[in-house]
């Protein structure tokens, strides 16, 4: 019971900051929270109460609140500076004190960036900054300070390590080039290079690999793989520079390379869209990408139903349009793919102009907008029609769910030049989609019954009722959503992405989730390992019998 009550105190601290808007003020608790874990003793007893008021920054005295061994207050002090940390983001030049970058660490403690990447896993802290607009990974000067004190000996055995130069680095890397140019296979390259600059193999192995070097050069050209791996990296911020450095090429190659990873990608969009006459005329673009008509005034916002959760009840307070800002827009989505189309028809696949590179891009990004526009302002219609399916058992937001799909899918479909109201095509896809979702759910229940079960249904008294069976699973899968309820929002993000639950996606594994949510794998490993145990506790005071470590939820029977 002690447990529950010093937990609770933490879950509302949690909350509480959390709910703070102003994310300086959010970053500050975290510091404090970070000040704390040197000072509290793990052998010695703590009331959570003050820790808690440390946190906020509040002085003076505090009521009588539940004691916390020191071990299982830096357990909670972890976490919430973990959770602050994931959803806050300031600006570096916001902070009241520097914060170092990873390379600006590395070259700090004459270390490599990965060395950093590992000790982050010792216990250095790392937050979510922006540089110049940009977000990265960044290391208070305090967190610094704290992790070189605690870890002396490591930090000062990890600097001895001889560090590779840039000169060097370069040198190398053109060595590898020319070798691999000339057919070298790849282990001699390694072998060569570690006996002349007197590094081990696996030190010249992760040198190429970083270079994009393992095999993904080939005769001076990059392969499409490299390519595509440093275009990755110049839309999350690095220089064409940097690149250039990093793969040892000229960033007249990086250019061409990025460039060439655009005109790809550009390629594998899809530009369907439904054809009017109007879209050849001379003056196309000036009537149709003009500004979306006004609403009349005085124009009514739809009645909210009483019985919404919160979440979607919101929907409603985006305004309907009226029936010419739809065509509007209709025709606005099919126009911009339209002169996306055209204009990629001219895009040269081997030598792509950048120029022509940016107008494609822009028109893509503004149909993006349009159609997401047109979306959120039809999200209430898929509610009006979920709420006819949902039946008395069944789970709403998995109906809203499957309805934004069809949604989607009818937005791209819906040939505005016939003059139809889009709700009266849209009502209709989302119910056919329905439908057919009902019907293959009985389908699948029929496929998977025993011969036992199909003597017991040619039994008096005993035949199976389909529409029974998906109310049992409804309940089964409402009663697991409940015991989710008590996970945080990252427990719940890994749980749901790891074992596929409540979505259409395959589970995911733990080096694809931590890449999702910007944490190393074994971090991933930790919140789910932490998350099950959750679950299992709950299960226990539940009619849920157990959880296994694969997912599956099974039930006891009565």
């Amino acid at each position: 019971m002690k447990s529950q009550q010093y937990k609770q105190i933490f879950d509302e601290l949690r909350r509480g900051v959390l709910d703070i808007t102003d994310p300086v003020a959010r970053l500050e608790c975290s510091k404090r929270a970070e000040q704390l874990l040197d000072q509290v003793n793990v052998n010695n007893p703590y009331a959570t109460g003050a820790i808690a008021a440390r946190v906020l920054g509040i002085e003076g005295a505090h009521t009588k609140t539940p004691v916390a061994s020191g071990d299982a207050i830096r357990v909670e002090l972890l976490h919430l500076i973990e959770e602050i940390s994931a959803m806050t983001i300031v600006a570096s030049e916001l902070v009241s004190e520097s914060v170092l970058t990873v390379d600006g660490l590395a070259k700090r403690w004459n270390v490599s960036s990965k060395t950093i990447s590992r000790w982050r896993n010792r216990g250095l802290l790392a937050r979510t900054f922006t540089f110049d607009g940009q977000q990265r990974v960044g290391f208070l000067e305090s967190s610094v300070n704290r992790f070189a004190a605690t870890n002396p000996q490591l930090v000062r055995r990890g600097s001895q390590f001889s560090r590779i130069t840039e000169e060097e680095r370069i040198h190398t890397l053109r060595r590898a080039d020319e070798m691999l140019n000339n057919g070298t296979p790849i282990s001699k390259v390694v072998a060569t290079l570690a006996r002349d600059t007197q590094r081990s193999l696996e030190s010249i192995r992760q040198l190429l690999k970083q270079a994009g070097k393992d095999g993904s050069v080939v005769f001076g050209a990059l392969s499409e793989r490299a390519g595509r791996r440093m275009y990755k990296e110049f839309r999350r911020g690095k220089s064409l520079e940097t690149l250039a450095q990093q793969y040892g090429i000229e960033s007249k190659a990086v250019v061409r390379a990025v460039n060439h990873a655009r005109a790809e990608r550009l390629f594998e969009l899809s530009f369907e869209y439904m054809h009017s006459p109007e879209f050849e005329q001379p003056d196309a673009e000036k009537r149709i990408l003009t500004s979306t008509p006004p609403a009349q005034s005085g124009q009514r916002m739809p009645r909210k139903p009483a019985d919404l959760p919160a979440y979607i009840a919101s929907l409603y307070d985006v305004p309907l349009l009226t029936a010419e800002q739809e065509s509007h827009l209709f025709r606005k989505y099919n126009y911009l793919k339209y002169k996306a189309s055209q204009l990629r028809e001219k895009l040269d696949r081997s030598r792509p102009k950048v120029q022509l590179l940016d107008d494609i891009e822009s028109l893509y990004r503004e149909a993006v907008e349009t159609k997401n526009l047109l979306i959120r302002s039809n999200l209430r219609l898929v509610i009006a029609v979920a709420k006819k399916y949902i039946g008395t058992t069944g789970d709403l937001f998995e109906k809203v769910s499957e309805g934004n799909l069809s949604l989607m899918r009818a937005v791209e479909k819906f040939d505005y030049t016939r003059g139809f109201k889009f709700s009266t095509y849209a009502t209709w896809a989302i119910k056919k989609n329905y439908i057919r979702a009902y019907s293959n759910e009985i389908k699948q229940s029929d496929r998977f019954r025993t011969g036992h079960d199909e003597l017991l249904d040619a039994s008096p008294g005993h035949r199976s009722d389909p529409t029974s069976l998906l109310a049992a699973q409804r309940r089964r899968e409402d009663h697991v959503s409940g015991m989710m309820e008590g996970l945080t929002d990252r427990e719940r993000q890994i749980i749901t992405s790891r074992f596929g639950i409540g979505s259409q996606r395959e589970p995911m594994t733990l080096k694809d989730v931590g890449v999702e949510l910007g944490v190393s794998k074994e971090r991933v490993r930790q919140i789910e390992a932490r998350a099950m145990q959750k679950l299992r506790e709950a299960a226990s005071h539940s009619r849920l019998d157990s959880i296994s470590d694969s997912g599956e939820f099974t039930f006891q029977s009565n």
